[in-house]
């Protein structure tokens, strides 16, 4: 009965406690990136494009971080300097494929060049797992990089 207690108190505050600490990373991104992303959204738009991404990384704790396979020891996410989104669809064809990918890479760049102070990685995850591979990480490191891991 005690276990039933704690397991059933632990699933009651989770959620309170993972809002409040911000545990695992879904919200807390600072200005400058929530502005970036923004920013790419409306240029796909004004291109004709769907946004049909979720954001599934925004600022992290050093825990959270930790525990999460290939994540960098001095992070973006650890201030808040970075969102990851996972992509569905963006040019409308219904399916994911590499063209979704490089659609966003072009419109993030068009952001960049536009908004230097804006500037940083474009991330992929292409050659990792079948799920990874529809994720991109945006930051505002200040300097551009683009990388595929």
């Amino acid at each position: 009965m005690k276990k039933l207690v704690l397991v059933l108190c632990l699933l009651v505050s989770l959620p309170v406690l993972s809002k409040k600490y911000n545990l695992f990373g879904f919200t807390g991104a600072n200005e400058k990136i929530k502005t970036k992303v923004r920013l790419i959204k409306e240029s796909l738009t004004k291109s004709g494009f769907k946004v049909n991404w979720f954001i599934i990384s925004e600022k992290r704790s050093k825990l959270y971080n930790s525990i999460l396979p290939n994540s960098a020891k001095k992070s973006y996410h650890l201030h808040g300097d970075a969102i990851d989104v996972f992509v569905i669809d963006i040019d409308g064809d219904g399916i994911f494929t590499q063209k979704d990918l490089d659609i966003v890479k072009y419109h993030n760049n068009l952001v960049e060049r536009r908004n230097p102070s804006l500037k940083g990685a474009f991330g992929t995850y292409t050659t990792k797992s079948e799920l990874t591979k529809r994720m991109i990480h945006f930051d505002t490191r200040g300097y551009h990089l683009i990388y595929n891991n």
